[in-house]
């Protein structure tokens, strides 16, 4: 070999060798000193870790009924890489999200995975069960929270987010005990962007929310909605306010807030019962009666003398709403609630005493309820009062208060002096109903002596017996209470609106023992505006109404419910309105002692739960779906069994006549037959016998 050739092939295999040198360094940067790197950066492209949301506790009232509840609602979702029919997937879409829907396909065509709905409408649903669904579309169940009560209990129980967290109420106030701990869990990711749990994927399971027991009692609280919406609708009021409690524990039974056409600021979930502040008018003499009595500064006998219902106070005059001229006792000062008369108790109470015992009662500090947006209402100190202040203060004027604020002072006097945190929640208990954590009964101080608790609460019997407050008597129970009719400062705060008034009613049944002190607060009523007129009427109602329906604390002497327990049931049966027109199916549900909720926007009834047959309590709600499809064939109806007249709505419902009828009772025959088919010009004949046979 020449010494040209030798010298060629000593460089060649130089360049060689300096080639696999490079190829073996970059073998050991990748695998020796980058391999944690590749490593992590492979791991993120192959897998990639979802949070695992937890299951939401549930919110029940103190029957353990639940207040909030979780479901599974469908969501539809699309990913692209595995749609065969691409037409399909978007008349599919079409149909059961709508327009909407095709634009959310159209903007995410180049993603992986495409959420065309977060929840479907009941329409949406029934199409979907409807339809076939195309390669690479999918119908998925996802949670949702549900309020069996909807807007009745939404002030107090609130709402979550689309993040699921508590917004309002108590949903947000034990946010942190409900929401539970989240989980985790990998997946692998293909080639094609798709992704896959395989068996050796890590998860961390996630932990449900505790679920809380509350004080609220669902009936309580639907009765107290209905009867304050119509106080409202009735009086014109631009709101109505209302909180019933049990005084020995400061249990809250029942809050509601209720918006007229023309409500004050602040949205509908605003629970003005704790967020907004008002002056409480003649319900404030409670605190100067107490005061008097517990300092012995008066006794019930110690009499005034009113001229024409007025008097003098030095500088400026002091009215009553009705002018007499005669002697007032403070019993008869504290029921016929006198102005005059509580102006001069007050006098005698003295500053420094008054502001003592309003800060004593809890006014001008929150109560500590364990709801979000509590506001303090506001007592100036006597060192900021004018010469009238301490006058138009006894009158429940110059101070501002909530209507919980007030109720819990009401509390102290019928539960003989104790002032009490009230309670919105009794206990949190795991899935298995074991419980986690009680929230205990809360003593704040003594306010007042049983001894001035005791005659006072007779002041406010005497009140609903001969004085301002007869509208709230009942015929099988003592009532106690105050009225109240407080005139609204004007908007820009400056002296007293014309002809704008805060009617109040506090009451406590039964007087001598009382077990549920309640307050209604109506704002700015049209025309009467007394509170005894307006208010005092709507305690007596919603007290009424709980007690008849024989739950509850109080209850209605045995003798007064003999003739309406021969007509409630416990248990009912629930009617079949599916196929039935809206207002069709609602007459049959309320004829048969139950109500509706509707849903949807066709003609008719495609859906309703419970299911038809099935036995529920006399009063419940009956969700029904109305459907703008028509409705399917499922072949004529199986009357057998019915009575007449359920036989005879069944038919009218699906516009058939009947052809004869022969017989009384129940049905024992029928022609057509159960399932034969439904057509037009179809008629009925039905034979019936006795139920006895």
């Amino acid at each position: 070999m020449s010494p040209l050739h030798l010298r060629r092939l000593k460089l060649l295999a130089a360049i060689g060798i300096l080639f696999y040198a490079l190829i073996l360094a970059r073998l050991v940067s990748i695998q020796v000193f980058g391999h944690q790197r590749l490593d992590r950066e492979a791991r993120g492209q192959q897998t990639s870790r979802v949070i695992l949301e937890p299951e939401r506790g549930l919110i029940y009232d103190r029957q353990l009924r639940p207040l909030a509840n979780n479901v599974d609602l469908s969501q539809i979702s699309v990913r692209p890489a595995e749609v065969r029919n691409a037409t399909a997937a978007k008349q599919f879409i079409r149909t059961a999200a709508g327009p909407r829907g095709l634009d959310r396909l159209r903007r995410g065509r180049r993603n992986a995975y495409i959420r065309i709905t977060s929840q479907v409408t009941p329409e949406q649903e029934i199409a979907l069960r409807k339809s076939t669904l195309p390669a690479g579309v999918q119908v998925e169940e996802v949670p949702s929270r549900v309020y069996p009560l909807d807007e009745v209990a939404r002030p107090v129980v609130g709402v979550v987010g689309l993040d699921g967290a508590g917004l309002e109420g108590i949903e947000r106030a034990f946010d942190r005990d409900l929401r539970g701990v989240s989980g985790w869990a990998t997946l692998f990711r293909d080639g094609r962007g798709l992704e896959h749990q395989l068996p050796q994927s890590m998860v961390k399971l996630p932990e449900p929310g505790l679920s809380l027991v509350t004080t609220i009692d669902r009936d309580a609280q639907s009765v107290l909605v209905m009867e304050l919406k119509r106080a409202v609708a009735r009086t014109g009021a631009r709101s109505g306010m209302a909180v019933f409690a049990d005084p020995h524990t400061g249990d809250i039974f029942a809050m509601a807030t209720v918006d007229g056409a023309n409500p004050p600021p602040g949205g509908p979930g605003r629970n003005r019962v704790i967020a907004d502040q008002y002056e409480p008018g003649s319900t404030f003499k409670l605190l100067v009666g107490c005061a008097a009595l517990e300092e012995h500064v008066m006794t019930p006998e110690d009499s005034f003398f009113v001229n024409h219902g007025q008097m003098d106070m030095g500088g400026f005059t002091m009215h009553d709403s009705h002018p007499e001229t005669r002697w007032y006792s403070m019993r008869a000062a504290t029921a016929l609630s006198s102005n005059v008369c509580y102006a001069q108790i007050g006098t005698k109470v003295g500053a420094g005493t008054l502001y003592r015992y309003s800060r004593l009662f809890g006014f001008g500090q929150p109560t500590r309820i364990a709801l979000p947006g509590e506001t303090s209402g506001q007592i100036r100190n006597p060192s900021r009062w004018s010469a009238r202040s301490l006058a138009t203060i006894s009158i429940g004027q110059e101070v501002t208060a909530t209507p919980l604020q007030i109720l819990m002072a009401y509390c102290a006097v019928a539960n003989g002096g104790i002032l009490l945190r009230p309670r919105v929640a009794s206990a949190l208990v795991n899935e298995n109903g074991e419980t986690v954590r009680r929230f205990p009964v809360e003593r704040v101080r003594r306010v007042i002596s049983p001894e001035t608790a005791d005659t006072f609460r007779s002041f406010l019997r005497d009140a609903v017996v001969m004085g301002t407050a007869k509208e709230a008597a009942l015929p099988w129970c003592e009532v106690a209470g105050k009225t109240g009719t407080a005139q609204k400062s004007d908007e820009g705060g400056r002296g007293y609106g014309q002809g704008r008034y805060l009617s109040s009613f506090v009451g406590m049944v039964p007087a001598r023992n009382p077990q549920i002190v309640g307050i209604i607060m109506l704002d700015e009523p049209r025309g009467a505006y007394y509170g005894g007129t307006v208010a005092a009427p709507v305690f007596r109602d919603v007290v009424a109404t709980w007690a008849t329906m024989g739950r509850g604390p109080v209850r209605v002497p045995a003798q007064t419910l003999l003739t309406a327990s021969g007509r409630r049931a416990s248990e009912v049966r629930v009617p079949d309105v599916r196929m039935m027109a809206a207002e069709r199916a609602r007459s049959v549900l309320r004829s048969a002692g139950m109500d509706c909720s509707m849903e949807g926007s066709g003609a008719r009834v495609a859906v309703q739960s419970p299911e038809p047959g099935t036995n529920a309590r006399s009063g419940e709600v009956v969700r029904i779906v109305l459907s703008t499809d028509p409705p399917p064939d499922t072949g004529f109806p199986d009357l057998r069994g019915l009575s007449v007249r359920e036989a005879v709505a069944r038919l009218s419902a699906l516009s058939v006549p009947i052809a004869s009828l022969l017989g009384s009772g129940q049905v024992v025959e029928q022609d057509p037959q159960p399932g034969a088919n439904l057509r037009s010009g179809l008629t009925c004949a039905l034979r019936c016998a006795p139920r006895s046979l």
